[in-house]
C-alpha cells in the first residue's frame, strides 16, 4: 500500500498527463470483476447485492485504509450509501471519489447481471465542466454536486436481487480468510480515523473533545496527548475541519445555515472564522 496523500497526488498527476477531463470515469469503464482480488470475490459470492455492499464496507480495509463505505439513509424504497475519505485534499480527492463511485456502480451491474443504475448520485465537489459525462456513465439524470458527502442511492428492489456468483459456502471460507489478514496498523491510522469521526461530528452539531474521545474509546487527556504527539491540537483539528467544510459550502449565503453546518453556536463566530481564513489566504471568502 501507499500513503493516502501520495495516492491522491497520483490522481492529479494522471489527470495532467492524460489531459482527460473524465479520467476517473474512463478508467472505471475498464473495470472487470475479479481485478480487485479477494475484495471482489467477497462481494460476488454474497447472496444479494445488498449483502455484497455490506461485505464491501466491512472489508474495505483490504483495498484502502483511507475510506469508509456505509449506509447513510434507508427507506422501504431505497438505500443511500456514503463513501468518505479520512484524508482528503485537493483535486486528487475529487478524482478518486469519482472513480470509487463509478466502480461501485459497475460492480453492482456485474454482480447481478442486471442493468442497475443508481436513482441518485451526489458528489462532494463542484460540478465539472463535463458534468454530462456523469449522467451518461451512471445512467441517471439525478446527479448533484457541492454535497456534504459523496453518496449513491439504489432502489431497495435492486439491492435484493440475487448475485450471479452467490455461493454461501465459499463466502464463509473467504470471510474467514479475510478475517485473519492483518488489520490496518492502528498507530498509522488513528489520526485518519479521528478526522473522519470529527467530520461526521460536524454533521450532528457542535463536536466536543470529550465526545470525540468517547467515540474513540479513550479519555480526553489521552486524545489530547495523541494529538500533541502528532504535532497538532484539538483546536487546530477542529478549525481545519471547519475550514475545509466552509470551502465546500462557499455558495451557502445564509449565515445561520453556515454557522449550523460548521458547528458554531452563533453566526458571529462563523463570520469571524471565515474572515480569519480569508485573511490567511484560504480559498473560502465570507
Amino acid at each position: 500500500m501507499i500513503s493516502p496523500n501520495f495516492a491522491l497526488r497520483l490522481w492529479e498527476l494522471a489527470e495532467h498527463e492524460f489531459d482527460d477531463a473524465q479520467l476517473p470515469l474512463t478508467i472505471a469503464s475498464h473495470y472487470q470483476p475479479g481485478e480487485l482480488d479477494l475484495y471482489d470475490y467477497l462481494f460476488s459470492t454474497a447472496p444479494t447485492l445488498r449483502g455484497g455492499f455490506e461485505v464491501s464496507g466491512r472489508y474495505l480495509h483490504l483495498m484502502t485504509t483511507n475510506a469508509r463505505l456505509q449506509v447513510e439513509s434507508e427507506t422501504d424504497q431505497e438505500v443511500t450509501y456514503s463513501y468518505r475519505y479520512l484524508v482528503a485534499d485537493g483535486r486528487g480527492a475529487d478524482l478518486a471519489l469519482q472513480f470509487s463511485a463509478a466502480v461501485f456502480c459497475a460492480r453492482a451491474r456485474a454482480g447481478t447481471g442486471a442493468p442497475i443504475v443508481p436513482t441518485r448520485l451526489a458528489f462532494q465537489q463542484r460540478a465539472p465542466r463535463a458534468h454530462r459525462a456523469f449522467t451518461e456513465t451512471f445512467g441517471t439524470s439525478k446527479v448533484d454536486f457541492d454535497a456534504p458527502v459523496t453518496t449513491f442511492t439504489f432502489r431497495a428492489r435492486d439491492l435484493d436481487l440475487p448475485m450471479l456468483g452467490a455461493d454461501p459456502a465459499l463466502a464463509r471460507i473467504l470471510a474467514r480468510y479475510a478475517a485473519i489478514l492483518p488489520p490496518p496498523p492502528s498507530d498509522a491510522n488513528w489520526q485518519q480515523r479521528f478526522r473522519l469521526l470529527l467530520t461526521e461530528a460536524l454533521d450532528g452539531g457542535r463536536p466536543s473533545l470529550s465526545a470525540m474521545a468517547q467515540q474513540m474509546a479513550i479519555s480526553p487527556r489521552t486524545l489530547q496527548r495523541q494529538l500533541a504527539e502528532a504535532g497538532t491540537t484539538w483546536r487546530s483539528e477542529l478549525d481545519a475541519a471547519r475550514r475545509w467544510r466552509a470551502d465546500r459550502l462557499r455558495h451557502d449565503d445564509d449565515p445561520a445555515s453556515l454557522a449550523r453546518q460548521l458547528g458554531y453556536a452563533h453566526r458571529r463566530s462563523a463570520s469571524r472564522a471565515t474572515q480569519r481564513w480569508a485573511s490567511q489566504g484560504e480559498e473560502w471568502t465570507a
